[in-house]
């Protein structure tokens, strides 16, 4: 069967794109120009074949050919070669655009991962300094020993934190391979949704305390058909981003309603202000208030993209409403609002 076949690869030496077969690989990379048709040892055969070069400013070209009509006229073999370049380029934009999708997938991955991992380290250390575990290596264990015994409780709370941190790593390996696969199955059942957002509520709950913010979790008895790793993820960084982003010294209340055909979960806080221009794009993978820029340098603008994301899992949508209700507050220079983050789930009728 006549074929052409292509090998592509950057200046540097870069390997692009390649469909040569196998056997016939060092023809490319051991390239001789040869104005002449060859003998090829192809699928056990040999036949004539015409091999060329074309070199562009970003990238190198060889094509091989064992079709007859560009093995007889050389003209034809070099149109066919120079014009290798045109429709190569769109094939490899395309490889390109697959590499940063693919890139920008990881990335998200490795921020969700390391936020997760903070917040273990975090808890650790504050029930171990680390300092008494480096300090003498050999009494590393009496060390603990002694902490179990004089904080019980604390050990078990941490302890049963590390528990719930293990999971939201498992949860979040899952979603990762699942926006990986374009085929993939979503996991729907039945779950009672207040212990689902409480559980996951719970992970943060010091953090909370921390700042003094009071936290009200409403009552409902709404059982919803949800994939319940993806909204794991995107109840998870709701309530990371209201604890990097919510006034000290306020409420952050949780509610339920229910209307018609949709279920909502209600979420008021007092957080950073929002204005008009910014509803939609804070949603953006990327994108960042200046004000969000003053309180955490170190963001990417990933969480509320990769919130928005994972609720399409769930057929759910993420409305924010700015200044929801009256409440305004400056604190260390930073203008702070009432605003209103509302979880929409549709078609909940025909879920039950």
């Amino acid at each position: 069967m006549e074929k052409t076949f292509y090998y592509v690869r950057q200046l540097n030496g870069n390997y692009v794109f390649d469909n040569f077969p196998l056997e016939l690989k060092n023809l490319a990379l051991d390239y001789k120009e040869c104005k002449e048709p060859i003998l090829v040892n192809l699928d056990g055969k040999k036949i004539k074949a015409r091999i060329g070069l074309k070199k562009s400013s970003d990238f190198q070209v060889y094509v091989l050919t064992t079709e007859t009509k560009f093995i007889n006229r050389l003209k034809f073999f070099r149109e066919l070669v120079n014009s290798s370049s045109s429709y190569i380029k769109p094939i490899l934009k395309l490889q390109e655009d697959l590499i940063e999708k693919h890139e920008k997938t990881i990335e998200e991955f490795i921020h969700n991962a390391t936020s997760i991992n903070s917040y273990s380290i975090q808890d650790l250390f504050t029930l171990i300094p680390q300092k008494s575990l480096t300090g003498n290596i050999n009494k590393q264990k009496d060390v603990i020993r002694e902490v179990i015994k004089t904080k019980p409780n604390v050990t078990v709370d941490t302890l049963l934190k590390q528990i719930k941190y293990s999971l939201a790593t498992k949860v979040e390996f899952s979603v990762f391979e699942r926006t990986l696969k374009s085929s993939s199955v979503l996991l729907k059942e039945g779950h009672s949704i207040r212990p689902v957002v409480l559980s996951i509520l719970q992970i943060f709950i010091s953090d909370f305390d921390k700042k003094n913010i009071q936290v009200h979790l409403g009552g409902t008895e709404k059982i919803l058909e949800i994939d319940y790793d993806s909204l794991f993820v995107s109840l998870y960084y709701v309530f990371e981003n209201a604890v990097k982003y919510c006034c000290p010294k306020t409420e952050f209340k949780i509610r339920f309603s229910e209307e018609k055909d949709s279920f909502d979960i209600i979420i008021k806080m007092v957080s950073l202000e929002i204005k008009d221009s910014e509803k939609k794009l804070i949603t953006e993978r990327g994108y960042r208030s200046e004000v969000a820029k003053k309180i955490n340098t170190k963001g990417l603008g990933i969480g509320m993209y990769r919130i928005v994301k994972t609720l399409n899992f769930n057929n759910a949508k993420l409305d924010i409403t700015p200044r929801a209700f009256e409440f305004s507050k400056r604190h260390n220079s930073v203008d702070y609002e009432g605003n209103e983050f509302r979880i929409i789930f549709d078609g909940q009728n025909a879920w039950e």
